[in-house]
């Protein structure tokens, strides 16, 4: 059966198309000789794609036409879309709302995934066709690019390696390729809603003319019509299987999208990289231990509140049975939870690293929960007197902690901070009570007091504000204080700096960490590192 010319046309398309692929690819090999990973991602793709191409020629039919007009625009879309110029420009738009270059990064990428399949389908009417289309343009645009940069090594702020974790990253890339699928279903969703309205009347009335002044014997039905409303009924046993795997297809995507949120959150690295292996030498537990604990708040009016404690590695051995240990508060941002620190911050992995190297003693780290029926909470006490939040961390925290955990229990030896919001908190928290704290970290912080949970009183804005607090309180002025900025971090730098040439003003002694970055997750983990370092006990 002789083939129709579009099929014919296509079949050699794919050919040339697949030869051109590998040919690109053993180029690439032979000229750059390239690491085995980066075989993987970017030359072994190439290879693959076009083998595809090159089988699935002989199987062409004509009802793939529409399909691979589709799949043929994305691709186009996307050298666009994806070009540096427009990809930049979407990134500095996203950075200007408040995200670092990272996430910005990943939300371009798969906002431009969607529009990439939306141009496909509108000229194409196919959702299949549209959506490879954009997942290989996401591929080699953003995904390949990413998991080359997470196999490279990796070191923490003391230059200690962090070992990749390889299922994490694994589960991220299936993570991004569902987000990616999903948005670029969406876009061609639209994008053959788009192309029945704007585009059918047009061919309708080309159509119509054909028929009416051409072809008055035809009786049939044009090809973008027939593309976008005719739906046969399945013929042949793979023709009704496959409407059910996609749907299972993008179920599955649903599922794995579900638990993408400390990608957004936090950062598309987060969790991919595990402690340093170090050695200490001597017969001990080299990690801390994580514990979930609730309490019940008097200041919150019986509420239980949930908080993390890491417990230092000696902690639960017999030669730390009988010792004490000094105390860090570390309170989260906006928003956020108790386990940010945790999770994102690596707390945790920071004080073991340094505690095995001998670099720092041994402490335990408190992460309460801030989130209260007022939010933002600013961890502090509201207007209204409804929601004590820094009683609920100054006192009954602390005296609950000193209560269940082997602390040593004076202000000298009890140290709070925090990032944001915690930030803040934490340097409020500490002027209105250094008979608790004896040091205090802020990091990305403020420190005019801001938001509804103040109320509209001037007087108590002014009390909770520790930039006029300070300087004026002896015992406050009294604080080891340690201050962490960004320099692309506004308008939280420029809170930073104010609030250190305050403290020269009255020849307060502090330590001020900057960093090149954004309010970020990345800072954060330099910054706390830094600050356990400079952290003095007793």
């Amino acid at each position: 059966m002789t083939a129709s010319p579009l099929v014919f046309m296509i079949r050699w398309y794919l050919r040339v198309m697949g030869v051109l692929l590998i040919g690109y690819a053993w180029f690439l090999l032979l000229s750059k000789h390239p690491p085995l990973a980066e075989v993987g991602l970017i030359e072994g793709p190439f290879i693959v794609l076009g083998a595809v191409g090159i089988f699935s020629s002989f199987g062409v039919k004509k009802t793939w036409v529409m399909d691979m007009v589709a799949l043929f625009i994305s691709l186009l879309s996307g050298l666009f879309l994806f070009s540096n110029s427009v990809n930049s420009s979407l990134m500095s738009v996203i950075v200007s709302i408040g995200l670092d270059p990272p996430r910005a990064q990943l939300i371009a990428a798969i906002l431009l995934a969607a529009g990439t399949a939306l141009f496909g389908a509108i000229i194409g009417r196919r959702i299949l066709g549209a959506c490879l289309g954009a997942g290989i343009v996401f591929w080699f645009a953003y995904l390949a690019s990413f998991i080359q940069l997470q196999l490279q090594p990796v070191h923490d702020p003391g230059g200690n390696l962090e070992p990749l974790n390889p299922g994490a990253l694994v589960h991220t890339s299936f993570v991004m390729i569902a987000l990616a699928s999903l948005s670029a279903f969406i876009g061609a969703a639209v994008g053959v809603a788009l192309a029945e309205v704007l585009l059918d009347p047009i061919y309708q009335a080309v159509q119509f003319f054909w028929r009416r002044f051409i072809l008055r014997q035809q009786t049939g039905r044009g090809l973008y019509q027939r593309a976008a409303r005719d739906y046969p009924l399945p013929t042949t046993a793979r023709g009704l299987i496959t409407p059910w795997l996609s749907a299972g297809l993008l179920i599955v995507f649903l599922v794995l999208a579900l638990g993408s949120s400390e990608l957004f959150i936090y950062s598309p690295d987060v969790g991919l990289h595990t402690s340093p292996q170090t050695q200490n030498g001597q017969n001990m537990p080299t990690h801390g231990t994580v514990l979930q604990e609730n309490m019940v708040s008097q200041a919150l009016g019986g509420q239980s509140k949930p908080f993390l404690v890491y417990l230092p590695p000696t902690y639960n051995t017999p030669q730390g049975r009988n010792r004490r240990y000094p105390t860090l508060y570390l309170l989260h941002g906006s928003p956020g939870n108790y386990r940010d620190w945790i999770t994102a911050g690596k707390a945790d992995q920071s004080a073991d690293t340094l505690i095995d190297l001998k670099k720092i003693p041994e402490l335990i780290m408190v992460m309460p929960d801030g989130n209260g029926q007022i939010s933002p909470s600013e961890w502090g006490n509201s207007y209204d007197q409804s929601q004590m939040m820094e009683t609920f961390v100054a006192i009954d925290l602390v005296k609950y902690v000193d209560q269940k955990f082997r602390t040593i229990a004076q202000p000298a030896d009890r140290a709070i901070g925090g990032l944001s919001m915690g930030g803040f908190g934490a340097m409020n928290i500490a002027v209105h009570h250094p008979d608790v704290f004896g040091t205090v970290i802020s990091l990305g912080g403020y420190y005019r007091a801001e938001g509804s949970v103040w109320g509209n009183n001037a007087h108590y804005i002014r009390q909770n504000s520790p930039i006029d607090v300070l300087p004026n309180d002896q015992q406050a002025r009294k604080l080891h204080i340690f201050l962490g900025g960004a320099t692309q971090d506004e308008p939280y730098y420029t809170d930073t700096m104010e609030f250190a040439h305050e403290l020269d003003s009255f020849s307060i002694p502090y330590h001020l960490d900057v960093q090149k970055g954004y309010h970020s997750w990345q800072i954060w983990q330099v910054q706390l590192y830094h600050a356990l370092l400079w952290l003095h006990w007793g």
